[in-house]
């Protein structure tokens, strides 16, 4: 199976399917096919800012997804609405996941907040293909439609896909961040002057996180990375500095691993792991055989991401002794 952006050529295809779901189910309030110009119009006006896909099988298209404008009022910029529609010849296959999986990261990736399906009432197949991709249900609409002689409610389901202390930042053109997406994550030596952004975006995250007085340790001094007892390295999609790292001895034996950051638009397409591989490497290659880090008990995704390497709970150390919200960790180094 082929995901892919949808085409001119195939809009006539994803109009049928649409129509063919309005006239079997309520999962579309459509009560009366829809022209095939009306498709072709709203795809050549959002498409730039909004990704619409096919899911291809032995050349033939087998369901589509898109995202959609929320509201026009300027504030809603960074929230968008998600539908999926498969053949119902091809249900059951994980075209829907297919889909979803390249859907959901392209508008993490542009920049979208907030990801909204609104879901017509009841569908435990929509409902679980969107629980499966972290959407949660945030509230019912009761009887909103009327359809095949019922009323119909329509649950809402919520995706966040932006940390939520951290402002939203512009969002990008759907072409400016696909081949990114599909580009290999490539992890290299650096300086703190190259990854400076990146840093300034972690220190005001950690400090929106941990606002209480003496709870960040942001110290790095460059003597600490110079290449004899420490190096800076920074992760690259394409020409995009994407992530960072850096890696200090603090005992003859053992490494820190300090300033560990991904952007938010470019966080679950592996970018962490490969910093940490990275970080770790560097650790080996100083003579360490000990690896060691800080993080804090609010940074959920990072624990998890840690725990999962291999590294385990430890007493703090150096600075970190007395600051009651940072969580050591350390990892032996085979």
């Amino acid at each position: 199976m082929l995901v892919r952006a949808a085409a001119a050529s195939d809009i006539a295809r994803v109009a049928g399917l649409a129509n063919e779901a309005a006239a079997r189910s309520w999962a579309s309030f459509a009560t009366a096919p829809e022209p095939v110009a009306d498709w072709e119009r709203s795809w050549e006006s959002t498409r730039a800012a909004h990704p619409w896909l096919v899911a291809e099988d032995g050349g033939a298209v087998v369901g589509f997804a898109r995202t959609g404008p929320y509201r026009a009022r300027g504030a809603y910029a960074w929230t968008a609405e998600v539908s999926v529609y498969v053949d119902p010849a091809h249900h059951g296959r994980g075209v829907g996941a297919a889909l979803y999986a390249r859907l959901v990261g392209l508008a993490r990736a542009q920049g979208y907040v907030t990801l909204l399906a609104g879901i017509a009432q009841p569908n435990e197949p929509s409902e679980r293909l969107h629980a499966r991709f972290g959407f949660v249900k945030v509230g019912t609409l009761s009887r909103v439609g009327y359809k095949f002689g019922a009323y119909r409610d329509v649950a809402y389901w919520q995706l966040s896909t932006w940390p939520e202390l951290v402002a939203p930042e512009p969002v990008r053109p759907v072409a400016e961040v696909a081949a990114k997406l599909d580009a290999p994550c490539r992890v290299q030596r650096s300086t703190l002057a190259d990854v400076a952004p990146l840093i300034g975006a972690l220190d005001a995250e950690l400090s929106a996180t941990y606002p209480e007085p003496g709870a960040t340790h942001f110290r790095l001094d460059e003597a600490e990375v110079d290449g004899a007892r420490g190096a800076v390295f920074a992760a690259r999609l394409l020409d995009e500095v994407v992530g960072c790292g850096a890696v200090r001895l603090v005992e003859d034996d053992a490494a820190e691993l300090k300033r560990m950051y991904v952007a938010p638009r470019w966080r679950g397409r592996g970018v962490s792991r490969a910093l940490l591989a990275a970080a770790e490497g560097l650790a080996k290659e100083l003579g360490a055989t000990r690896a060691l880090l800080e993080t804090g008990e609010r940074q959920v995704a990072a624990r998890a991401l840690y725990e999962r390497a291999g590294y385990r709970a430890v007493e703090p150390f150096g600075e970190y002794v007395g600051s009651p919200y940072s969580l050591c960790m350390e990892k032996a180094l085979g």
